[in-house]
């Protein structure tokens, strides 16, 4: 296909030289062309704080299993109404799966083993599945919130973008959903990224080395300007002015310098690039430039500025590569535009979960 294609989305479009692969086998997409652009709500909504409440239980009770006076109090709070019990009885399955640990309640909370062994009727199969589904979409928006949240210093919302001056007179942007914790003590500063992406501007300091610290690699610098992005799929680097030293949890050092990107994956694996500096931290100006990206970390830093969860049923178009420019103004057509350019198709199950896969 090698003319030009147009396709119009609600309202605005995306032009594209085809969706041909190049040599490297990446997609490649022009820049967007946005009409009317809106921008989105910065401030976090109210969501389902009933199951947020439980997890918060959850996460204590996890924590503190012999506490009996803990567990009472928690028995008490879930008897005190049928929504505490409902919220429960959707949240705490798919928190025992995905922690390994056992149920912390009476069992007249839970359905009854003999109910469980009762033939099921079709309609019964397939309200168990859409629940199945609605826990699995709450699991995958809480429990890692919640967690980080326990944890940060500083953290962003949905499309919630901020700006940080820290006690050095060091400056730390960041991109929505993202957070991060301050530890700075007499010889060093350094910064914890737990979730997320983050511009820094670094006020020198060569006595009192300024360290970035992201799923075990480390970003050293004196006084620079770069960014560190922290996905599923590992830790992107990206120096805008100056230079940095970049450590993984091998061993393995690597200076950067402007221009320069270095991207870990969790396997180890390190690749490099170039990246223009003006499209460091692109984010900030909301909008999204993509080198050679899989499409499955695309997705997940597009989903920093829509609500709910976003998973692919398969890696047929999760792991494609991608490069090109998309506004992040207009998340939901934006994901959509991205899905249809990669002959998929994207259903959502519930408001908390979207699921991605090939047609």
């Amino acid at each position: 296909m090698d003319r030009k294609s147009e396709w119009a989305f609600r309202g605005w479009r995306i032009k594209t030289p085809g969706c041909r692969p190049s040599s490297e086998g990446a997609t490649r997409l022009s820049r967007a062309a946005i009409e009317e652009p809106r921008v989105l709500n910065s401030a976090p909504g109210k969501s389902q704080p009933l199951r947020a409440e439980v997890v918060e239980w959850l996460m204590r009770l996890d924590a503190a299993p012999q506490d009996e006076t803990l567990r009472a109090q928690f028995e008490a709070w879930l008897a005190e109404s049928d929504r505490h019990r409902a919220a429960y009885a959707v949240v705490e399955p798919v928190w025992r799966l995905s922690s390994d640990i056992a149920p912390p309640v009476a069992s007249d909370i839970v359905v009854s083993i003999a109910d469980a062994r009762r033939p099921r009727r079709p309609w019964r199969r397939t309200v168990t599945v859409v629940m199945g589904a609605i826990a699995a979409g709450v699991a995958l928006v809480f429990l890692p919130a919640l967690q980080i949240q326990l944890r940060a210093d500083h953290l962003t919302g949905v499309a919630e973008q901020r700006d940080i001056t820290l006690d050095d007179g060091s400056k730390v942007a960041l991109d929505a959903g993202s957070a991060i914790a301050v530890r700075y003590v007499a010889s060093r500063r350094e910064v914890e990224l737990l979730s997320g992406q983050a511009f820094f501007e670094v006020t020198p300091n060569r006595e009192r080395p300024f360290v970035v610290v992201a799923a075990g690699v480390t970003v050293t610098v004196t006084g620079t300007a770069f960014s560190v992005g922290r996905s599923d799929n590992g830790v992107t680097i990206a120096v805008q002015a100056g230079s940095v030293d970049v450590a993984d949890g091998a061993g393995v050092a690597s200076g950067l310098h402007r221009g320069d990107r270095l991207q870990i994956s969790q396997g180890g694996k390190i690749a490099r690039g170039q990246v223009a500096a003006e499209d460091v931290a692109s984010w900030r100006d909301r909008r999204l430039v993509v080198y050679d990206m899989p499409v499955r970390e695309v997705v997940e830093q597009i989903g920093r500025y829509r609500r709910g969860a976003i998973v692919f049923r398969d890696a047929a178009i999760a792991d494609r590569l991608v490069t090109g420019m998309i506004d992040l103004r207009r998340p939901n057509e934006a994901l959509q535009a991205l899905v249809d350019l990669q002959q998929g198709a994207m259903i959502e199950i519930t408001p908390y979960l979207s699921v991605i896969s090939s047609r």
